[in-house]
C-alpha cells in the first residue's frame, strides 16, 4: 500500500482545516490504527484524535503487540502489509480471547472482491475502500462502537413493540412480524435512536455500507416497514429532505 499518496488515501479534509485541535476526553473511545504507511496512520490519527484516544503503528509485525498493550475499543487494519497480511492480523485476533470481539475495519486501496470476501470470512466487521469521504469513515467507526455497546443487550423495547436481538424476531402485541434483514437492521436504527432524527444518508451508509443504491431505497423499504408494524403503538414520520423520526410516547 506504500505505493499511495495521502490524495489517494483520504478525500473531502475541508472540514477539518478550521478545526482547533482538542484534548481527547479521559472516557474516550480507544482506536488502533495498523497500516504499512506510516504517513496515512498519522493522517487517520491526526482526524480522529479529537473525539478518540488513537495509537497506531506502521509495523505489522508489532499490531499485536500493540493491541494487547492498548486493548483498543476498535481497530482500524490494512489488508496489504509486509510481513504480516492484515487478513492474518485479523484471524489471530479473532482467536485470542482476549481480543475475539473488538471491532475490526479494514481500511485498504485497490482491493479485489476476493480480498474483501476474505477478510469478512476471517473476521472482519466492515471494509471501506480507498479513498473514502472521512465523513463515510466516522460514521462506521460510531456504528461498530455503537454495536459493540449494544451487544449484550438481548432486546429492545418500545410500547408494544418488542425486538429479539439475538434471534432477529419482532413482535407487536406479542405476535411475530416477518421482516427482511434490511427492514430489521432500519428499525433496530430508529430504535435505537427513538424520538430523533435518523438520516437518510445514515441509513444508507450504516445499512447498505458500499453497495449503489439510493435514499429511494430506504424510502421503500420504510414504507413496507410502517405496513408490516402498523399496529405498534408508535409512529414512524419522515422528515421532509432529512430522513425519519421513530416517536414513541414514553410511559410512566
Amino acid at each position: 500500500m506504500s505505493s499511495h499518496g495521502i490524495g489517494d488515501i483520504i478525500i473531502n479534509m475541508n472540514m477539518f482545516a478550521q478545526d482547533p485541535i482538542r484534548g481527547v476526553s479521559l472516557n474516550a473511545k480507544k482506536i488502533v490504527i495498523v497500516d504499512d504507511y506510516e504517513e496515512s496512520c498519522k493522517l487517520l490519527a491526526d482526524i480522529l484524535g479529537s473525539s478518540y484516544d488513537c495509537s497506531y503503528t506502521s509495523d505489522s509485525l508489532r499490531a499485536l503487540e500493540l493491541i494487547n498493550d492498548k486493548r483498543p475499543d476498535l481497530i482500524l487494519l490494512d489488508y496489504k502489509m509486509p510481513g504480516i497480511m492484515g487478513v492474518d492480523v485479523c484471524r489471530l485476533l479473532r482467536e485470542g480471547a482476549a481480543t475475539k470481539n473488538i471491532p475490526i475495519i479494514f481500511v485498504s486501496g485497490a482491493a479485489t472482491i476476493d480480498e474483501r470476501i476474505k477478510a469478512f470470512e476471517t473476521g472482519a466487521d466492515d471494509f471501506i475502500s480507498k479513498p473514502f469521504h472521512v465523513k463515510e469513515l466516522i460514521l462506521r467507526i460510531k456504528a461498530r462502537l455503537s454495536e459493540k455497546e449494544s451487544a449484550e443487550v438481548s432486546e429492545m423495547i418500545a410500547a408494544n413493540l418488542r425486538m429479539d436481538l439475538s434471534s432477529r424476531q419482532v413482535f407487536v402485541d406479542n405476535e411475530e412480524v416477518s421482516l427482511t434483514p434490511k427492514q430489521f437492521d432500519i428499525l433496530k436504527m430508529l430504535l435505537a435512536s427513538k424520538n430523533r432524527l435518523v438520516t437518510r444518508q445514515k441509513c444508507l451508509i450504516e445499512i447498505w455500507g458500499d453497495a449503489e443504491v439510493t435514499s429511494r431505497n430506504v424510502d421503500s423499504q420504510i414504507n413496507y416497514l410502517k405496513r408490516k408494524i402498523a399496529n405498534f403503538q408508535g409512529k414512524i414520520v419522515a422528515v421532509p429532505s432529512k430522513g425519519y423520526r421513530l416517536d414513541v410516547q414514553e410511559t410512566e
